[in-house]
């Protein structure tokens, strides 16, 4: 199991956010990467917008997120069974 959402998401950036990011060097962070989906999503719009991304980190990784050595992880996600162990 996963908890990646289910279906299209669609990420955007205002123009007072482009604003901001304009110029800039910005580092993502994401509560949780699973697919990593989102956060090319989000690497594409700070691009697009003008900014110059300086890292990316996560304070959750699942599976093999966390493994990847373009993003800093704090701790691998815990996934549970249906008895609510932790799944090794």
């Amino acid at each position: 199991a996963s908890i990646t959402t289910a279906g299209k998401q669609h990420l955007y950036l205002g123009q007072t956010e482009v604003d901001k990011v304009k110029g800039k060097r910005v580092l993502i962070v994401d509560d949780v990467i699973s697919t990593g989906s989102s956060l090319k999503a989000m690497e594409e719009l700070v691009k697009k917008a003008g900014g110059r991304i300086v890292g990316k980190m996560a304070v959750l990784a699942e599976g093999d997120a966390m493994e990847r050595p373009d993003i800093t992880a704090l701790h691998k996600l815990p996934l549970f069974d249906e008895k609510g162990n932790v799944k090794a």
